[in-house]
């Protein structure tokens, strides 16, 4: 495994890290598998775990298999956005981005993980107006100077993750990019210039290219994907392969974050990040193909 430096946190983080989205679905009685895959994980040299508490029991299991764990990984949450169980099995799901509320969500987290401090806190997709105009920044640097966190950050995309850039207090930024999304090239560019560490979601597209097509707004991105990624550019290589490995190019990217509940892909996709670069020759080819997709779409 890979590591780069986490823009001005000083992190050293492992280029793949592990996203704990799916994973929150996963009851802590049904849990012993994912379990097994956090350990193997941290085995195969992850070393970057990211969660929310919008995730429903996500810290809490991250807690159980791998809290034993603690010095070995760097761990990064999101607040704004949470859920709560209920007593009738329900889970209801509760915005506040305001400072007054983000104090108490802080010590929840770290309540579940049983932690004295979070590696990253990340407001979790707020709207526009919570970053230009909210107070929840504040809300973020007195828990950093409470020693809750260490650095703080937000999970955004466009003009949100832009404003972010902008305002410049944050020390990463957690953003969309892939290789049919690379729309926010400029946003990482501009969030590099001022030291932020760069940590992709959505790195692979959600494999969008390997499901059939979707019969909402997102064909067309299933179509670029059936472009850029055909038989005849990907070879022998797996469309997944080559979407990681292309992101992973990019040295603007710090970590890219892949979840998944099952230990093979995890294992597939540690692997793919180790194979390298994919060559100048295949990497024109995509952009060109790319190039072309934007072309068939204006159509």
């Amino acid at each position: 495994m890979q590591y780069r430096t986490l823009g001005r946190t000083g992190l050293e983080v492992s280029e793949l890290g592990f996203g704990g989205w799916e994973i929150g679905w996963t009851p802590p009685e049904e849990a012993d598998e994912v379990g097994r895959m956090l350990n193997r994980a941290l085995d195969l040299g992850i070393n970057f775990i990211d969660s929310s508490a919008a995730y429903r029991w996500s810290e809490e299991l991250i807690a159980k298999y791998v809290g034993h764990r603690r010095d070995e990984f760097i761990f990064a949450t999101k607040c704004g956005s949470w859920r709560v169980l209920q007593p009738n099995g329900e889970w209801v799901q509760t915005l506040d981005y305001s400072a007054k509320a983000i104090g108490p969500q802080i010590d929840r987290s770290l309540q579940r993980l049983k932690i004295d401090y979070i590696d990253i806190i990340q407001l979790h997709s707020p709207a526009y107006n919570d970053v230009a105009y909210g107070d929840g920044l504040e809300g973020l640097k007195k828990a950093q100077e409470q020693g809750k966190v260490r650095f703080i950050s937000l999970s955004a995309d466009g003009d949100v993750a832009r404003k972010a850039v902008e305002i410049g207090e944050y020390d990463t930024l957690q953003i969309t990019y892939n290789i049919l999304q690379p729309e926010s090239a400029d946003i990482i560019a501009a969030a590099r210039e001022k030291e932020m560490g760069i940590i992709i979601k959505n790195p692979i597209a959600n494999a969008i290219y390997e499901k059939p097509r979707p019969t909402d707004s997102s064909g067309d991105l299933w179509d670029c994907g059936q472009a850029i990624l055909a038989p005849e550019c990907v070879g022998d290589l797996s469309r997944v392969e080559v979407a990681l490995r292309w992101l992973l190019h990019d040295l603007n990217v710090h970590t890219a974050i892949v979840g998944t509940t099952n230990i093979h892909h995890l294992e597939a996709n540690v692997s793919f990040a180790e194979s390298g670069d994919l060559g100048e020759e295949m990497l024109a080819e995509i952009g060109r193909r790319f190039e072309q997709a934007l072309v068939e779409r204006e159509k």
